[in-house]
């Protein structure tokens, strides 16, 4: 892990199409497909470490592997396994690097095939499955400082956003290293037409009161696992749901507590927006609380969900 990297040294292990092998033989030819065009599909699945129950335990693993597959119908890739064969050759993957620590899976589908012209038919597609530890937090849980950026979300006309294609995180990227360079931690993007989308690689909710809204599926978002379980305990907590409306930008400089929310950086309270503060510009405690709550969750320290998970190392 070093300064501005969250992530360890990946693990060596890594499964490519059913078969496990060194780093080194899952290594891409330059010419291979992706490389150019960046195209394929992702997913990123967190591993959590209870050292108390001595055990992994996946999270959303099933709603990951369901979302690769409906991101390869999308893109039109052919995907070798099932989603529950996926979550088998995760588990095996997971114990054959042993690993007891918080950790990132990363599955990745992709046109691997040594093919130079522009298009996706008629390309060899490889699927590989890696593992790197994840010690640190992905953005600092004492709150992030944000500018709107100046680039856009690429609307779904241009890029399926239903799918996590590799090539289309090149303008959150952007966006990223525009806020850092500006003095901020993390970008939030608009849509082409100017209404709030997400994070560089986060959904975004706002809390007004006691009412909680975040952008609908339809603003450009891909609509995140995480996402989706933040707004079940927001129900289960307020017995009110969150709505799913446009949001302005200038809704930002105003709401009471902002949450930037993803696989990677779990919760994470947004305390100012291009140089204004957030509520009282620190951490909120919904936003506390929910970081607790699915951390809990997710660590089986609270028994609610349980769906949520999959444990890795065989119990009992």
């Amino acid at each position: 892990m070093t300064a501005g990297n969250p992530f360890g040294a990946p693990y060596p292990l890594v499964n490519v199409d059913g078969r496990l092998v060194g780093r080194g033989e899952a290594a891409l030819d330059v010419h291979a497909h992706v490389v150019s065009y960046g195209t394929g599909t992702f997913e990123g699945i967190r591993a959590y470490w209870n050292p108390r129950h001595e055990q992994l335990y996946l999270g959303e693993a099933i709603g990951h592997f369901e979302r690769l597959d409906r991101s390869a119908r999308i893109l039109g890739l052919p995907l070798p396994f099932s989603v529950a064969e996926l979550v088998e050759l995760t588990r095996e993957l997971l114990r054959a690097n042993e690993v007891r620590g918080n950790a990132y899976v990363r599955p990745i589908l992709l046109q691997s095939g040594a093919v130079l012209p522009v298009r996706m038919h008629d390309v060899d597609v490889r699927l590989s499955i890696a593992v790197t530890p994840l010690p640190g937090d992905y953005l600092a849980t004492a709150g992030v400082r944000c500018m709107v950026s100046t680039w856009r979300r690429a609307p779904d006309v241009t890029t399926p956003n239903r799918a996590k294609v590799v090539g289309s995180y090149v303008g959150p990227a952007l966006a990223k290293t525009e806020a850092v360079r500006s003095g901020f931690d993390e970008a939030l993007m608009l849509t082409v037409d100017g209404y709030l989308a997400e994070a560089t690689t986060a959904n975004v909710l706002l809390r007004f009161g006691d009412r909680w809204c975040t952008p609908p599926g339809t603003d450009d978002i891909l609509a995140g696992i995480t996402r989706a379980q933040v707004m079940t305990l927001l129900a289960e907590g307020t017995g009110r749901s969150v709505a799913e409306r446009r949001i302005h930008r200038s809704e930002l400089y105003c709401a009471d507590e902002i949450l930037l929310c993803g696989t990677a950086a779990t919760i994470v309270s947004v305390v100012e927006v291009d140089g204004r503060a957030v509520g009282g510009g620190s951490v909120g405690a919904a936003g506390r609380q929910l970081r607790d709550d699915l951390w809990a969750v997710n660590t089986r320290e609270d028994d609610r969900h349980p769906e949520w998970v999959t444990p890795v190392y065989e119990e009992g």
